[in-house]
């Protein structure tokens, strides 16, 4: 069962579901891969001690009928996301996440500060309609990853009404 994270494009896996060790900090990402998790295809963050942790879980079939099934936006995205750790030097200190238009489509992207915003260069998906709903920024993040795990830290910052996940603190808090 999933809980409410990436609903319809997909969900942050509960940590009962994940085969983590032992909770912690880490201090450096080895990567992120697309792994099959209880019957679901997954981008996995993997420490470099070897632990693993799904960030999201990729269930919808919303996008299937333009050739972005499941298992490919897997793919896509975790290479997107390895893109993303490669070129900030292998670490995630400055990486945020937020949501905006691009193409007149809501999507997650990455930024380097909380000043700036999404387009067509720092994409990593395109939010399903489900997810899209709200409208609202925040809500949409705060669905997009486990509530809970938000709540355990405050990787969520707003800057100028615009909110940012801190993705250093975001997998910290999934480890």
């Amino acid at each position: 069962m999933m809980t409410g994270a990436i609903a319809a494009c997909a969900a942050v896996l509960p940590l009962s579901l994940a085969d983590v060790a032992r909770a912690g900090e880490v201090k450096s990402l080895a990567s992120f891969q697309c792994q099959q998790v209880n019957g679901y295809y997954a981008t996995v963050a993997v420490s470099r001690d070897g632990r693993t942790a799904p960030l999201i879980a990729w269930s919808s079939e919303e996008f299937s009928d333009s050739g972005y099934t499941p298992q490919r936006r897997c793919a896509d995205v975790t290479s997107r996301f390895n893109s993303v750790l490669r070129d900030n030097g292998n670490n995630l200190r400055n990486i945020y996440l937020t949501v905006g238009p691009v193409n007149r489509l809501v999507v997650l992207c990455h930024t380097s500060n909380t000043r700036s915003g999404c387009n067509r260069s720092n994409v990593l998906f395109t939010l399903s309609q489900r997810n899209q709903r709200s409208g609202d920024p925040q809500e949409i993040l705060e669905n997009l990853f486990n509530r809970r795990v938000l709540s355990s830290g405050n990787p969520v910052q707003e800057s100028g009404g615009q909110p940012y996940v801190n993705l250093e603190t975001l997998i910290n808090q999934l480890f």
